[in-house]
């Protein structure tokens, strides 16, 4: 029993903390955005709610409060209850993932808004070229942090794994799975949009535009 125990990867307990931080710092800023939402341009109203939805936004801003949520559980159950104070499990590495996963929904939720707002601010004075670039600045600022949360950051983590090929393949499937089912997701919810705006399904983006997300902010 003690051979097996002392053989399994074991990261150091400051490791997992600091994630802690992390995500509890993205739980903040996710309450946040969740009551300045209503203020910002765009979005739809359904019957029953007092202000605009803006389905992309709202979808995003509370999957990366569950994601946030779930890699709490995670690095907290992936800590070994003896007093070596150290990570031994591999739902460290879920918590990563999933941490990276909350990290890029709140991305999304807080710079496609943003970038409504400013594309209401250009319609309404086209001229105004200095906005024109901010807009972009902007956005472009968005989509680094975007590729860099949601694809990049998992990336690393598997690469960097510590527990054996079979795991990290095994949670690289899970979090593509995610992804796709996620992506899925946020389609569906445009065409309920799109719905509630009668707008024709030509004008709804190809699913396959969500695997760049921003580029359909």
């Amino acid at each position: 029993m003690s051979m097996n125990t002392t053989t399994r990867p074991q990261i150091a307990i400051n490791v997992m903390r600091s994630r802690l931080t992390v995500v509890g710092f993205n739980i903040a800023i996710v309450s946040f955005q969740i009551s300045t939402l209503i203020n910002m341009q765009g979005g739809v109203f359904l019957t029953g709610f007092e202000h605009a939805i803006h389905f992309r936004s709202d979808i995003a801003l509370l999957v990366a409060l569950a994601s946030s949520m779930l890699a709490l559980v995670a690095f907290i159950s992936a800590t070994s209850i003896n007093n070596k104070s150290v990570c031994d499990h591999w739902s460290f590495i879920a918590g990563d993932l999933l941490m990276y996963l909350g990290l890029a929904c709140t991305v999304t939720g807080f710079f496609s808004p943003l970038n409504d707002t400013f594309l209401y601010a250009i319609e309404k004075d086209p001229q105004l070229t200095p906005l024109i670039i901010f807009q972009v600045g902007i956005k472009s600022i968005g989509a680094i942090v975007w590729i860099a949360t949601i694809y990049i950051g998992p990336a690393i983590t598997l690469f960097r794994s510590p527990f054996s090929q079979t795991t990290n393949r095994v949670l690289a499937i899970a979090y593509c799975m995610t992804l796709l089912l996620l992506f899925l997701f946020y389609q569906q919810a445009l065409i309920l949009e799109n719905l509630v705006l009668d707008k024709m399904p030509s004008e709804i983006d190809p699913y396959f535009y969500e695997f760049f997300q921003f580029l359909v902010w």
